[in-house]
C-alpha cells in the first residue's frame, strides 16, 4: 500500500519499503507516517496482530533511515489489553488514541507520552 504521508515509502502486511531499506517487521503494519524532519518512520502496527490475556501490546515503534529501532511506545495505561488503534500527525504532534480511551501527544524522539486526556 502507498502511504499518502510520503512518496519515499509503501508497506504491505509485514514489509516496510523505503527508499534507505526494506525490511520485515513482527506485526502487520497498519500506518506509517515519515517524519523529513527527522529522518524517520512512525509505524503503527495492527493492535489484532498480537491480542493477549494479559499484558499489553505498545503497538507504535520507530525506526531511523537506516530500519534501527529508535524507540517503542509507551502506552498511557498498565491495564491489560491497552495499545493504540490510531495515530496522525497534526500540527507538528504525533497524536496517538488508545484503545483504553486515551488520546494522547506523543514525544517523536523518545515515544514517551507528553500529555493525555481521557475521552470518554
Amino acid at each position: 500500500m502507498k502511504n499518502p504521508n510520503s512518496t519515499n515509502l509503501s508497506f504491505e502486511e509485514k514489509k516496510l519499503e523505503t527508499t534507505t531499506f526494506s525490511k520485515e517487521l513482527d506485526y502487520p503494519i497498519q500506518d506509517v507516517i515519515y517524519l523529513a524532519k527527522n529522518q524517520t518512520y512512525i509505524i503503527l502496527f495492527d493492535r489484532d496482530s498480537n491480542i493477549r490475556k494479559w499484558g499489553q501490546f505498545p503497538n507504535i515503534i520507530c525506526l531511523n533511515s537506516k530500519g534501527e529501532k529508535i524507540w517503542t511506545v509507551e502506552l498511557p495505561t498498565t491495564d491489560t489489553g491497552d495499545s493504540y488503534f490510531r495515530m496522525r500527525f497534526k500540527n507538528g504532534k504525533l497524536i496517538a488514541d488508545s484503545w483504553k480511551s486515551y488520546s494522547c501527544d506523543i514525544d517523536v524522539n523518545t515515544g514517551k507520552i507528553i500529555e493525555r486526556i481521557f475521552t470518554k
